[in-house]
């Protein structure tokens, strides 16, 4: 099973609750998608076993070919090649360039050619039994899709793969959460909490993919939440109250379980939900 753990916003305890379910279940995987601000390693702490470049792809113009057309100019949605046709120049901007292609599909006189820039680095290794997989882009990446494709593209062999998306419901987070069986919510009970939360819903049923919440520091904020699930019928698989303990563990980087064991079998009991929503026989 591919479990998906994402979230409407940042901050909610997303990567506190991945980490605790791949730490419950044997044989797990843990894969880290926010590219863009790894952080599972903190609590895991991987031996690191395999380390991959990853580099995205950039197009420049052959100057000895091209008749200044500017077809390719046209069909760039992203302005990222100008052609300055009475001046003879080609300007390409790479950091507007995404790769895909299109320019180079267009040009009559094949003079677009492709090259290679680096773009991050995937990274593989063991914690406790579990295989982690992380992607980091690059900070002078200007953009993060080759680094996350790259992560997703050969998700670890394991009963259980936790797949660790970033916050929001960017095209990114769709991309990740189109990869998994089941996907866990995690929210807090407040308005930004709620309105997050309709969003990340809108998405998973948009793609299909069944979805549960926990809720996250539970005796805090509004019951705006609870009556939107209420409402909606989504499934409230578990709700912890706010523990300073725990927010002093996630500082220390510790995990959840390491902080409060008591919330093994609690924990135990949302896989197993969320084992059955994935087989089509939980409640939606």
């Amino acid at each position: 099973m591919n479990l998906c753990v994402a979230s409407g916003k940042g901050g909610t305890g997303k990567t506190t609750l991945a980490v605790s379910l791949a730490q419950i279940a044997p044989d797990s995987a843990y894969v880290d998608c926010d590219v863009e601000a790894p952080n599972g390693h903190l609590f895991l702490r991987p031996s690191i076993t395999r380390k991959s470049e990853v580099t995205r792809v950039v197009v420049a113009v052959d100057l000895d070919k091209c008749t200044w057309c500017g077809k390719c100019m046209d069909a760039c949605a992203y302005h990222a090649i100008v052609i300055a046709h009475a001046t003879k120049r080609a300007l390409v901007f790479e950091d507007l360039c995404t790769g895909c292609g299109v320019c180079g599909f267009v040009c009559p006189d094949n003079a677009i050619r492709e090259e290679e820039r680096p773009a991050g680095v995937v990274t593989e290794g063991y914690s406790d039994g579990i295989a982690t997989r992380a992607g980091c882009m690059n900070v002078d990446a200007p953009h993060a899709h080759p680094t996350l494709k790259a992560t997703l593209e050969d998700l670890p062999d394991r009963p259980l793969v936790i797949i660790d998306a970033e916050p929001g419901v960017t095209g990114r987070v769709v991309d990740t959460v189109r990869r998994s069986d089941v996907c866990l919510l995690v929210t807090e009970p407040t308005p930004f909490g709620r309105h997050d939360l309709e969003l990340a819903l809108m998405m998973t049923r948009h793609l299909g993919v069944p979805s549960a919440l926990v809720i996250n520091r539970s005796d805090i904020g509004d019951e705006s939440v609870r009556d939107f699930c209420r409402a909606e019928k989504v499934p409230v698989l578990l709700e912890i109250p706010f523990d300073r303990r725990i927010a002093a563990g996630y500082a220390d980087g510790r995990t959840l379980l390491e902080v409060r064991p008591d919330l093994r079998g609690a924990i135990g009991n949302v896989l197993e939900r969320l084992r059955a929503l994935a087989r089509g026989k939980g409640e939606r």
